[in-house]
């Protein structure tokens, strides 16, 4: 497709094509009539349509440019001028064709070159007329050097409003594309600090978020997001459309003060290319980064307030409660000692004994629980679950609500269940779109991982696959129960219950 700039100089190349040709042709017949089929009729015709096919034959951006222009319009105006001598000097019709050197110069060359042709075929009017001894001062001499300055000076201020109208033009087209680089960006942002506000400001949404607004502006067949581990580990947390087996992807790091953070590959299209919309990719990868590395400062935060404040009230339970409870069995048990004479105030007071027993027990769990500097919440480990089977394709919704998360020993039996259950469906029940919903509220709570895969039958598992009976056991070890429910068309839910005696 013509750029606007092709367009116009193409309509004024068939404009000027027409004149010489028109003005050649007049030219030839006028003067064959005046003075018939001589020699210099013929010489003068020969000149001026050799002029006129090679401007026609020599390609036009070679033929508009700078050093080929300015050579050419010299050649047109000696050769008008040759032809003016040999047919009748100032009277002669080529007065007319001597008008196209200037108009081309005027027309597709720098000012300079218009003026010094528009001067150079004046002077040359007037030099023709005095060797041929005409009058200088003839009425015909001057409209023809009045019609060379017209039109000099006409064609080239059309073409300078032209160009600066095309440049106004390309000033708009690449402030336009700023602009919709700034709402790209705006609405990443926007979809960004709405994410802030929810709990689902994690990896895989942000990613997700990232390749869902960059596809509005920038097109292109497939993409992935990966975050680097603190480890080291590339995980894949977001994947969008379907990747190529036999194309490579252009690789974008994620980068943020220095530190690499993840990467984001994007594959072209068919017979695409994606270096032209860079200006529109490189926003969002620096945003990716920001985002990243804000969601790791927030949950480094986070987890240091949360462990500040489970060393205080552990400190608090150790120091201040454990004594107390304590001192509070010690009485108890001289009550006992000394209440022998009456049974039944012996076996309430032993009863109270055994409850404070286990409640100091209690505490000394708890104690070392909350110093315990690894726990992380059931809901960020399905995130951790969900971001390490993003790979693999699925659509997975997280709607866990977690007033407190589990014990240590609860939450690590959890998460082995919840990744089992997550790769049976994708790997096994080819599922793609994964729910995991549920409460969790400390010693008590229930999770549920639904799919859309291919069901199957829970009391007949194929022989060597022992994920189901693992989950199971690990459910018996926190005191838990784990139910599934599946058929062959409606998917599978596995639903893992627990609650401490």
């Amino acid at each position: 497709m013509l750029s606007v700039r092709d367009q116009w100089e193409q309509r004024l190349d068939w404009l000027l094509s027409a004149v010489l040709w028109a003005s050649l042709t007049v030219s030839i017949i006028v003067s064959t009539m005046l003075d018939g089929a001589t020699a210099n009729v013929g010489i003068s015709a020969l000149l001026a349509g050799g002029w006129v096919v090679t401007m026609q034959t020599v390609p036009r951006r070679q033929r508009n440019s700078e050093q080929w222009g300015e050579l050419l319009a010299v050649i047109g105006v000696v050769v008008s001028l040759v032809a003016m001598a040999l047919t009748g000097g100032a009277d002669s019709v080529y007065v007319i064709f001597l008008a196209g050197a200037p108009l081309f110069a005027a027309s597709f060359l720098s000012p300079r070159i218009a003026y010094e042709t528009g001067a150079l075929s004046i002077a040359g009017l007037f030099v023709v007329a005095r060797a041929l001894d005409q009058p200088l001062l003839d009425q015909s001499t001057f409209r023809s050097a009045f019609l060379y300055a017209l039109i000099v000076i006409a064609f080239t201020q059309v073409r300078r409003i032209l160009v600066e109208a095309q440049e106004r033009s390309d000033e708009l087209r690449a402030a336009s594309a700023r602009v919709e680089r700034i709402q790209s960006a705006h609405t990443l942002l926007t979809s960004l600090s709405e994410l802030a506000n929810t709990q689902e400001l994690n990896p895989v949404t942000i990613g997700t978020v990232a390749l869902r607004d960059l596809s509005t502006s920038v097109p292109f067949a497939a993409g992935r997001v990966s975050l680097i581990r603190e480890d080291g580990d590339q995980v894949v947390v977001a994947t969008s459309g379907d990747v190529p087996e036999d194309a490579a992807p252009e690789r974008y790091p994620i980068e943020m003060r220095g530190h690499s953070l993840g990467l984001m590959e994007l594959w072209p299209e068919p017979e695409g290319e994606l270096r032209s919309h860079l200006p529109a990719i490189q926003p969002i990868v620096r945003q990716l980064g920001l985002a990243f590395d804000n969601v790791a400062i927030v949950q480094r935060i986070a987890h240091r307030t949360v462990y500040e404040e489970r060393v205080r009230l552990a400190r608090e339970l150790h120091d201040n409660i454990g004594p107390g409870l304590a001192s509070l069995g010690l009485r108890l048990d001289m009550l006992i000692y000394q209440a022998t004479d009456d049974p039944d105030l012996v076996r309430h007071l032993e009863g109270t004994r055994e409850a404070v027993t286990a409640l100091v027990e209690e505490v000394r769990t708890t104690v070392t629980d909350l110093r315990h500097d690894n726990v992380a919440s059931i809901v960020e480990q399905a995130y951790e679950v969900a971001a390490a089977a993003a790979g693999a394709g699925p659509d997975i919704n997280i709607s866990i609500n977690e007033h407190r998360p589990p014990r240590p020993a609860v939450a690590v039996e959890i998460r082995a269940i919840l990744t089992e259950a997550v790769r049976n469906a994708v790997e096994h029940a080819g599922a793609t779109r994964l729910e995991i919903e549920g409460d969790v509220d400390r010693d008590r709570g229930r999770i549920t991982i639904a799919d859309n895969g291919r069901g199957f039958d829970p009391s007949e598992l194929p022989k060597g696959h022992y994920g189901v009976m693992g989950m199971r056991e690990r459910a018996a070890e926190i005191g838990g129960t784990l139910t599934i429910d599946s058929s062959g068309t409606s998917g599978s839910r596995v639903t893992i219950a627990w609650e401490a005696d």
